[in-house]
């Protein structure tokens, strides 16, 4: 799949994920200060789905203008050991049709999809 790295991922998930044959974008080498409207507009143009621990992205891809495809990691324990087991199982249980069209938020105890 295709990522923009939103700058809260930290970076062993982001070589994790290149290391699995995903395309990652570090929005950190980038522009470590862009908004979040900045981020989307990426993803749309370059037809990427959002990773980000950002709760933000929730409401914002509610917005018609601003639906694109986001995984929003929502976890208790937020250190990368933890979200990469999370995000590692998400990406081997979920169809990339679904993730590349949905708001999908992952939590300690669930991946949900929500289809645009």
């Amino acid at each position: 799949m295709r990522f923009p790295a939103d700058v809260n991922i930290p970076q062993s998930i982001i070589n994790d994920l290149t290391e699995s044959s995903h395309d990652v974008l570090d929005l950190k080498k980038i522009n470590w200060a862009a908004k979040d409207v900045e981020v989307i507009k990426i993803a749309q143009e370059e037809k990427r789905v959002i990773l980000t621990l950002d709760k933000d992205f929730v409401a914002l891809t509610q917005f018609p203008k601003y639906q694109v495809a986001t995984i929003v990691i929502r976890l208790k324990v937020q250190n990368p050991k933890n979200i990469w087991e999370h995000l590692d199982e998400l990406l081997a249980g979920q169809r990339s049709e679904i993730l590349e069209s949905s708001l999908t938020i992952v939590t300690s105890d669930t991946a949900e999809s929500h289809p645009f």
